[in-house]
């Protein structure tokens, strides 16, 4: 027993040491395993760094590569345009100077030229002068001369008829060839005077059709020169604009595309028609003067300026609204303001036609308007005449007015003093604004008198 217990205690001890030797052994191999893999991983990922490096490095080289290369194209394409720039410019200054000296070559050609003829023409009225001179005495001495003559032949005659009564023949015969050369003589110096006066006569023309002919040609020169002045200024304008609008592109493009960003980020509550919308729905219960007239102003400014504007006032009622507060003002001076404002806003509505149906439609729209035009004296009064134009421009507001006669009445009866006033205004000399003022009035009233009673044309 004792042998056996023994044996297996020494075999529990060997198997013992067997497993020991083994776990060591096991986990030796494992860190050899790990400690050869974790060696082989870290070689790995050097190496593998080390590839990537190079390819980076490669890329990076590339890069500086490419990028100098556009960076030298971007330069180069610079100054091929700066160059070009240069000689277009150049070419241009060339151009002007050379027009310009074009012009000044002209201008002392056509100064030299026209010195020349008032030269020439200076010589020409002395040359003419002495010539006269010379003419006139030419004829006073051939007057004496032929009177002389005239006077000789008469005495000769008369002294030969007292000597020798009965004649001879010799002699007067001599009298006669001489009288015979005589008359030849005088008809070889007229004849000569008709030619040389009918010389003078071509030359005058010629000379006259030299001086037309110049003139003529110096307008047409200076014609050509002005069109080619007004194409090249043209060319030059076409040109600036184009460099100006290109300088201006990439600028208007990022002012659009921020105006658009800030139109996408603006609240619904703050945009101007929805701001009008809200300030129409509170005028009539405003109690401040100054509140009503600064909304009524905004409502004049925005109508004017902007279709929307008018369309959506209409659809939310601003027509029955500027009419209540328009019955509501007063004849004080801040409250005809509010009235003028109110007149222009509901003019800007009048203007577009498709919104002047919904004015005649509105209720005592027509007889509000035209009782203010039968009272204002101010602004109020021209404002109110463009809008009772406006409204007889279609057939229903023709209608409308003409259902009020008594407004008719009055309007007639306005026409007749107003011409009164006119008249006396005109015999009044101290006062020409007044007349004027006057004059204007019945100008429109008449013109409202005939729209309406004639209907739109």
């Amino acid at each position: 027993m004792k042998r056996c217990w023994r044996a297996y205690q020494q075999y529990k001890i060997v198997c013992n040491q067997h497993s020991a030797a083994t776990k060591i052994r096991s986990h030796f191999l494992g860190w050899l395993s790990r400690r050869r893999f974790l060696n082989q991983r870290q070689a790995s990922v050097k190496i593998q760094s080390n590839i990537r490096m190079k390819r980076c490095w490669r890329a990076y080289q590339q890069y500086k590569i490419d990028n100098s290369a556009t960076v030298i194209q971007s330069f180069v394409r610079g100054w091929i345009v700066r160059r070009g720039a240069c000689r277009r410019k150049h070419l241009i200054v060339a151009i002007q100077r050379h027009c310009r000296g074009w012009l000044i070559r002209r201008d002392f050609l056509f100064k030299r030229e026209a010195v020349t003829k008032i030269q020439s023409a200076i010589r020409y009225v002395i040359c003419w002068n002495t010539f006269r001179c010379q003419r006139h005495a030419a004829l006073e001495i051939q007057r004496f001369v032929r009177g002389h003559i005239t006077r000789k032949r008469l005495l000769g005659a008369c002294s030969m008829r007292a000597v020798s009564p009965s004649g001879c023949l010799l002699k007067s015969s001599r009298w006669c060839l001489k009288s015979i050369e005589l008359e030849m003589f005088l008809c070889s110096v007229v004849k000569l005077q008709k030619w040389w006066k009918s010389v003078l006569f071509l030359k005058l023309r010629t000379e006259a059709a030299v001086i037309i002919q110049s003139h003529f040609r110096a307008w047409l020169a200076r014609q050509i020169a002005a069109r080619e002045k007004h194409r090249i200024v043209v060319v030059q304008s076409y040109w600036k604009g184009y460099l100006a609008r290109k300088e201006l592109r990439g600028q208007l493009l990022d002012l659009r595309v921020r105006v658009q960003k800030s139109s996408t980020n603006v609240d619904d509550s703050q945009r101007i028609i929805n701001r009008l919308l809200a300030a129409l729905s509170e005028l009539l219960n405003m109690k401040s003067v100054s509140g009503i007239l600064h909304t009524c102003a905004t409502l004049d400014m925005a109508t004017e300026h902007s279709q929307k504007c008018c369309e959506e006032l209409v659809s939310a009622g601003a027509i029955d609204t500027l009419l209540k507060l328009i019955r509501s003002v007063s004849r004080s001076i801040p409250d005809q303001e509010v009235l003028k404002h109110a007149l222009l806003t509901l003019r800007n509505l009048a203007c577009h036609p498709h919104l002047v149906e919904a004015l005649i439609d509105s209720h005592g729209s027509v007889e509000i308007i035209l009782w203010e035009f039968l009272r204002s004296k101010d602004e109020g009064f021209f404002i109110a005449s463009e809008l009772l134009k406006k409204i007889c421009s279609t057939h229903k507001g023709v209608e409308a007015i003409r259902k009020l006669p008594t407004h008719l009445k009055r309007l007639q009866s306005l026409v007749e003093e107003l011409t009164r006033k006119a008249s006396h205004e005109k015999r009044n000399t101290r006062g020409p604004a007044a007349r004027e003022n006057v004059e204007r009035r019945l100008r429109e009233a008449i013109q409202v008198v005939k729209v309406a009673a004639n209907g739109p044309v």
